[in-house]
């Protein structure tokens, strides 16, 4: 397993537990979750379903950046060596992580 794999392992373990202990009350729901439910309740039309997927990748990007500060804040290293960058907030590692692929 790749030290990339291993992360976003962590960053889902968190995201879970943040979720489980309602870290998200306004919401509540993961971006996946959200995103099923406006397609499901929106007439198929190419434009709105668009702006709904525009939204929910949003969101998710958010949920990440806030599950690896909040991993960063109870102490997880998240596997990083001497040899790795350092990241050094959720931004950073959502932007090396996923905007790269």
């Amino acid at each position: 397993m790749t030290d990339k794999e291993k992360q976003r392992e962590l960053i889902v373990e968190i995201m879970k537990a943040d979720e489980q202990s309602g870290i998200y009350p306004a919401m509540n729901q993961t971006a996946v979750d959200w995103l099923f439910t406006q397609l499901w309740e929106t007439p198929r039309d190419k434009f709105a379903w668009q702006s709904i997927l525009k939204e929910a990748k949003k969101m998710e990007k958010e949920q990440i950046e806030n599950a690896f500060d909040t991993g960063l804040c109870d102490g997880y290293d998240y596997g990083f060596t001497n040899d790795s960058p350092t990241k050094e907030n959720g931004e950073q590692y959502y932007k090396e992580t996923y905007e790269e692929l």
